[in-house]
């Protein structure tokens, strides 16, 4: 279920369980989230907010709790985000988000269909999309707590369908996070591979001396995407934000190539 993305918007739990983890575990775990956010806030396309995301974070990490008994990982992500939307959690996921984002409670099924087509300058559809984020990232959570990180070769994320651009580096492997529901898959071993078109040999990656993070190039496809080359520790949802900072490479390309890349080519 391929939602609209909104960069900005996206916020996120890292690699540990946090469904039914202990209040204390989860204040540590947001005081990590603000202080990742203040400490790589800068390399992000779009300045963060700490504070305001924190909230929102909380929010969600309440909401992934209250639906993690209604999740069926058996069944695909859709399936499972018309079941609980059915069920009612959707009014009071986005009352939530709402709130965290120091608004008033929308009417749900308005915010809804506004997210459906597309108005994400829509408050009440900037909640929704959080809310059914919040859905998804349970899901996602709790589908790799049963069945790890899967091989999957390609950018789109296995279980939600959503494009991911951010690659990172763990034991000399390669994965690709998604900026949605956080579920990480396996795409190479030991050395990076276009997850566009599989090509292992004509790559090209830039950055610079710092290293944390690199602008990846296909010479086969044209594709490119970002590499988080260190391994950082953050709150894995945050990496898809953090790896916007290597779009500044972009002018390293070679002139002539048939580059792409998540904001536009070149010019």
């Amino acid at each position: 279920m391929p939602l609209p993305s909104a960069r900005v918007l996206i916020r996120g739990c890292g690699d540990k369980r946090f469904i039914r983890a202990a209040p204390s575990a989860r204040v540590d775990y947001l005081d990590l989230f603000e202080d990742s956010l203040r400490r790589y806030g800068h390399l992000m396309a779009e300045a963060p907010d700490p504070a305001s995301a924190r909230r929102i974070e909380g929010a969600q990490l309440e909401i992934m709790q209250e639906v993690a008994g209604d999740v069926d990982v058996s069944k695909p992500l859709d399936e499972v985000l018309e079941a609980l939307i059915s069920r009612g959690f959707l009014e009071e996921a986005v009352r939530r988000i709402a709130a965290a984002m120091g608004d008033s409670p929308p009417d749900a099924a308005a915010a809804y269909q506004s997210l459906r087509s597309g108005d994400l300058e829509d408050r009440g559809a900037q909640a929704a999309l959080l809310a059914i984020q919040a859905f998804a990232r349970a899901y996602a959570e709790k589908y790799e707590s049963k069945n790890g990180a899967v091989e999957w070769r390609g950018g789109s994320c296995p279980l939600c369908g959503t494009e991911s651009r951010a690659m990172i580096r763990e034991n000399g492997d390669y994965y690709m996070v998604c900026p949605l529901c956080g579920y990480k898959w396996l795409v190479s071993k030991g050395r990076p591979t276009c997850p566009r078109c599989g090509e292992e040999e004509r790559l090209g990656v830039y950055t610079d001396r710092r290293g944390v993070v690199g602008l990846a190039a296909c010479q086969g496809c044209g594709h490119t995407w970002y590499i988080v080359m260190d391994e950082l520790e953050v709150p894995r949802m945050l990496i898809p934000l953090i790896a916007t900072g290597a779009e500044r490479f972009r002018r390293a390309l070679p002139e002539g190539g048939p580059w792409e890349g998540a904001q536009g080519s070149r010019g």
